[in-house]
């Protein structure tokens, strides 16, 4: 699972510095979330839902028309959800630049990228509230996935992520972004990229 670079502000900084001074009793018992919240992790969720969707198909149309390269070939259709906008981004890098926008492309699939981390936090780790401040505190006990974020699990056995909520509100609303370019996009491949004879 892919988690995001940390969007550090002083905020957050100084509620992780706090954060780790805690033990498991004190995490689990910072504030639960509202509704609202629970809504914005839905959004990004269902975000998600449709890229992934979204980008299967775009995969599927270039292998279709003999454009996936060999490195993807092997794993296709079975590519896993992270390596989704890598597989793609290949493809689109041996695109004709006169056709496709190449570095507009590779900047929203980077982007799309970036977004998957907070899809994977708000659908992978338990979050909480903070009496005192406007952020989310994401715990996870994975090892596997403190491995891939390049922690080890600390002493009470949990990654923790905290992340301003207006932070994570632009994100999800950069992902919506995202998922709507991408449906766009869709008709587009198509239209240049026909299956192979």
């Amino acid at each position: 699972m892919a988690l995001p670079g940390e969007v550090l502000t002083e905020k957050v900084v100084a509620i992780a510095g706090e954060i780790d001074q805690m033990s498991a009793e004190q995490i689990s018992a910072l504030p639960t979330l509202l509704g609202s919240d629970f809504r914005l992790f839905g959004k990004i969720t269902q975000c998600f839902c449709f890229i992934d969707l979204n980008l299967r198909r775009a995969l599927e149309l270039f292998y279709l028309a003999g454009l996936l390269p060999e490195k993807w070939k092997k794993e296709y259709p079975r590519i896993r959800d992270a390596s989704l906008t890598e597989a793609l981004a290949d493809v689109v890098r041996g695109l004709d630049p006169k056709i496709e926008p190449v570095a507009e492309t590779l900047v929203w699939l980077e982007a799309i990228s970036k977004f998957r981390g907070f899809r994977n936090l708000a659908g992978h780790s338990a979050a909480r509230g903070h009496p005192n401040a406007d952020v989310y505190v994401f715990a996870n006990k994975n090892p596997d996935d403190a491995k891939r974020a390049g922690q080890k699990l600390p002493k009470h056995g949990f990654q923790i992520s905290v992340v301003g909520r207006s932070e994570f509100f632009e994100m999800v609303q950069a992902a919506k972004e995202g998922e709507d370019w991408l449906g766009k996009k869709m008709p587009q491949w198509a239209k240049y990229y026909p299956e192979a004879k």
